[in-house]
């Protein structure tokens, strides 16, 4: 018996609507029930599981004060054969306690995360989607619970676990405003972990990006607004002639870890693809649109997997990409075949069998 073992509390009416797979908007639905666990100070209380609904919180709960706020993201499948499996459980838990340990909260141990995720996955299975286009998002959200105006860290803690039922993040075109203006991380600071605010700040910027026809924006180092770093929601590939995938090094912790990432580094190995994590600037990136050595640009993550960028709007000049993306396409379609089974995982982990 696990030391973590989930108690079902209060079970959820059953639904009423049916999930409109192929007209289902993003983070719009979600599940009947959420896993809930309780740090109080000294140690993580046996975690349950309750209908989702709001929490109550103190006006005074510190993590709307002073940010010790942080998420992951996450995705389970369901295989044509029926095998439903969360994908690289261990990675993501992993970044979790990262994010937890640069803002001071208790690590999260994986015996409870992984029977919190368990138990809720089996409660919802009648919301597992019907293929690999479709997925259902694992959002954790963890944060501090202490009512105490006092800048410290809090003693208490929720880690709370619902899912959400998803298709596609992106519809249509993607195009990326550089951001020349603002910084999303410097050296030093809360880059690498999966925090809150880092999200907040990076809006205004999202603002400025829609009034120039842009979805995200592409941000630049903080020190000299020279180098490439990610996208506000995804992290970011350049294929050059060769061809040759480059993305920016995580050497400076200025960048998010992202899982999706180092799936796609790994696959592109596998392709035969050279492979370069470096420094890249935007000045090497619109010569090479220039010059035909810039052949595609993507974004990478959980929620987007795969995204082609079709243009950038840098000092007021777009920069078109050309309009076939074969190297997305095809790291897309290889992600796709991993998730099928269709060829081994690098690692065995990877595929979570529930």
């Amino acid at each position: 018996m696990s030391k973590y073992e989930v108690e079902i509390i209060e079970a959820a009416s059953p639904r009423t609507e049916p999930i409109l797979w192929n007209d289902l908007p993003f983070g719009r639905v979600f599940s009947r029930h959420m896993a809930i666990a309780h740090y109080d100070g000294k140690a993580w209380q046996p975690p349950r599981i309750q209908p989702l609904r709001e929490l109550s919180l103190h006006p005074g709960t510190s993590a709307l004060h002073y940010g010790q706020a942080l998420f992951e993201g996450l995705k389970a499948y369901q295989r044509s054969d029926g095998t439903r499996f969360a994908f690289r459980v261990k990675d993501h838990w992993e970044r979790l306690n990262h994010s937890a340990l640069r803002l001071a909260m208790p690590e999260v141990p994986y015996e409870l995360f992984s029977e919190m995720l368990r138990a809720l996955l089996r409660l919802e299975s009648d919301i597992f989607p019907p293929d690999l286009e479709h997925a259902l998002y694992i959002r954790p959200v963890y944060f501090a619970v202490d009512p105490w105006l006092g800048v410290r860290p809090s003693e208490s803690y929720l880690l709370v676990i619902y899912l959400v039922p998803v298709g596609p993040y992106y519809s249509g075109e993607v195009r990326a405003y550089v951001e020349t203006e603002m910084s999303r991380a410097a050296p030093g600071g809360t880059g690498s972990a999966k925090m809150a605010g880092n999200y907040a700040a990076a809006m205004l910027s999202g603002k400025k990006a829609q009034k120039h026809g842009c979805q995200v924006s592409l941000w630049l180092d903080a020190l000299h607004r020279e180098f490439i770093e990610e996208f506000s929601t995804m992290n970011v590939f350049i294929v050059l002639r060769g061809p040759k995938l480059v993305t920016p090094t995580l050497e400076r912790g200025t960048i998010l870890p992202g899982v999706t990432r180092d799936t796609l580094l790994h696959l592109a190995r596998h392709l035969g693809i050279s492979v370069e994590e470096r420094d890249i600037s935007i000045q090497e990136v619109t010569d090479g649109l220039v010059h035909g050595k810039v052949l595609e640009i993507f974004g990478t993550g959980t929620a987007a997997t795969v995204m082609p960028i079709r243009g950038l709007y840098y000092e007021g000049k777009f920069w078109s990409l050309p309009t076939e993306s074969p190297i997305a396409h095809e790291l897309r379609r290889l992600y796709r075949r991993l998730l099928s089974g269709e060829i081994e995982s690098p690692n065995p982990e990877w595929i979570w069998v529930i």
